[in-house]
């Protein structure tokens, strides 16, 4: 059986190739949260979401992003490991120390077969030996044959990754205070919704790196956080924490009107329902709802 170990890239980076036996995006960008703190190098990620869909998992400031795609746009990467390993290779040589997330080795071994895909791995693997990389390849196991499966885990060993990082989910709206450094991770294949109020962020020490991982906490609870976008281009601290403060805000609103929207919802229709939380999570109508909620108390 293959080594599984233990890696926390911020304390001291252990570099290499490692393979993360992770199924759904949500667990996999917690960890590669958790895993990388602290690291000050430069981070690529390739990913099988377009990058509109990975704004709810990733900062985008912090990371170089592609889509693997057969679509061809300016930061898309095809699937092939030509392409592939032209773009981590690039990576690798272009900078002292970096990070790497590798999605889609899969798709690799489905169009070009195993031995392409280990092929890949081993130039990789080349490529990184004596630098500050770390390559992470995240992979469900039940996508390969078992032989295939070790062949991989023989160059690229697994990661045991946290399973502290797996909250236990309901099928009703789940509502609590949760500190600000705690990482927020629901399935997108779950019914529930995971919703949290977030200790506000001090003015002091405030800066545009805590706005970003904030907003990406607020995302990956459904939230629309896009009017805070334009704060990330600002340079003025003050200015930043305060329309982070009017965000918050409205946020704290729309978590205690979806507490009182599942209260009540049994006496409303599923459509109505459906839309009123929708736009609760748009952070729009607000006022609105909030009257209509308190009317049917």
């Amino acid at each position: 059986m293959a080594p599984r170990l233990w890696l926390v890239i911020g304390e001291g980076m252990l570099t290499g190739m490692y393979s993360l036996e992770i199924s759904n995006h949500d667990d996999l960008f917690s960890e590669v949260e958790r895993l990388s703190e602290g690291h000050g190098g430069k981070k690529l990620c390739i990913s099988r979401l377009p990058q509109r869909t990975l704004l709810r998992h990733l900062s985008l400031n912090e990371y170089d992003c592609y889509w693997l795609s057969e679509q061809d746009t300016p930061q898309s990467v095809r699937p092939t490991t030509q392409a592939i390993h032209g773009l981590l290779a690039s990576f690798i040589e272009g900078e002292e120390n970096g990070i790497s997330v590798v999605e889609g080795l899969n798709w690799i071994v489905q169009k070009e077969g195993i031995d392409s895909a280990m092929n890949l791995l081993q130039r990789i693997e080349t490529a990184a030996a004596n630098t500050n990389h770390t390559l992470l390849f995240p992979m469900d196991a039940l996508a390969f044959d078992a032989i295939d499966w070790a062949r991989i885990r023989s160059i690229a060993p697994a990661i045991e990754h946290s399973q502290s990082m797996e909250p236990t989910l309901t099928t009703d709206l789940l509502f609590t205070e949760q500190s600000k450094l705690d990482p927020f991770t629901p399935d997108d294949d779950d019914d529930a919704r995971l919703l949290v109020h977030l200790t506000t962020l001090p003015s002091l020490g405030f800066n545009k790196n805590q706005l970003s991982k904030r907003m990406l906490q607020w995302r990956r609870m459904g939230f629309d956080v896009s009017e805070l976008e334009p704060a990330l281009s600002l340079h003025d601290d003050p200015k930043i924490h305060q329309l982070y403060l009017s965000v918050e805000e409205k946020i704290r609103t729309a978590v205690e009107l979806a507490r009182l929207l599942d209260s009540h919802k049994a006496k409303i229709d599923v459509t109505t329902f459906e839309v009123t939380m929708f736009r609760i999570m748009q952070l729009t109508g607000l006022d609105e709802i909030s009257s209509m909620l308190h009317e049917l108390s």
